[in-house]
């Protein structure tokens, strides 16, 4: 459960850029199972969930990652992994002009929101590579982020990656090597 210790250890990890652990200082694991969902959650190379954050609601799954250990070559990020309820997958059917046409819509944008207001948001890029649809958010409650979305065992997921020294072309490499590792990991 994502509790307020759990967003602490996380904020407190993110700012002193060391790796998330919990409280117990037990380093987090390579991959988390979601036994009901069927799912494996696996971060890109040095990245690793941190099961204290797993929040499900409604069939709905959302996980945060960090660093797996203090390593300074690995910049410190905040990797967002939600999968979606069971079935969701089909909004990722109409492709990326679709998608790029629904987040620019007030609906989309407010989605996107981290205070839920449309006008916080714009996308100021979106692209397909492969099978992940890619956009950058500029959110005036959160910063700019590059988030992906792709399709796994029927269910829309969604990877979202920010931090506070990212630049835009790693934080866009992260939300591609992240779905990359996710795909793998659930064959």
């Amino acid at each position: 459960m994502y509790t307020w210790t759990s967003r602490l250890v996380l904020l407190m990890g993110l700012a002193l850029s060391q790796p998330l652990v919990s409280m117990a200082d037990v380093p987090l694991p390579k991959t988390v199972m979601l036994r009901a969902q069927d799912l494996t959650v696996q971060g890109a190379a040095g990245y690793c969930p941190d099961p204290a954050t797993l929040k499900q609601t409604d069939g709905a799954v959302a996980v945060l990652l960090g660093r797996c250990n203090d390593q300074t070559s690995i910049a410190p990020a905040i990797i967002t992994i939600t999968f979606g309820r069971a079935g969701s997958a089909a909004a990722m059917a109409a492709g990326g002009a679709e998608l790029a046409a629904f987040f620019a819509t007030e609906a989309g944008r407010k989605s996107l929101s981290r205070r839920g207001r449309a006008a916080d948001v714009s996308v100021t890029s979106a692209r397909s590579v492969g099978d992940v649809f890619l956009f950058r958010v500029a959110d005036r409650g959160e910063g700019t982020y590059w988030r992906g979305m792709t399709a796994l065992k029927g269910r829309t997921v969604s990877v979202k990656v920010s931090g506070p020294d990212l630049d835009e072309a790693t934080s866009r490499k992260l939300v591609e090597d992240t779905a990359k590792a996710l795909r793998r990991a659930n064959r």
